[in-house]
């Protein structure tokens, strides 16, 4: 077995079905948030995951709540 962290790849998921539906592209969502469109692309993907205050920052910017991006609650 590796010696890599799995990511939980919940925020992944939800932040690209809200940019699905809302037709957004990192672009956009970097606008809204102020995050830098290369982490929009990093979180997307999986690649990192971000800080409590990024996920402020997205849940803010894209007008849900940091319990809903991170699935909170719902298992």
């Amino acid at each position: 077995m590796s010696g890599h962290k799995k990511l939980d790849l919940t925020l992944a998921k939800r932040l690209d079905s809200i940019m699905q539906q809302r037709r957004l592209y990192p672009s956009d969502v970097s606008r809204l948030t102020g995050i830098k469109v290369r982490m929009i692309h990093n979180y997307i993907s999986g690649t990192c995951q971000p800080s409590a205050f990024m996920v402020k920052k997205l849940a803010e910017g894209l007008n849900v709540s940091a319990d809903y991006l991170l699935g909170v609650g719902e298992k």
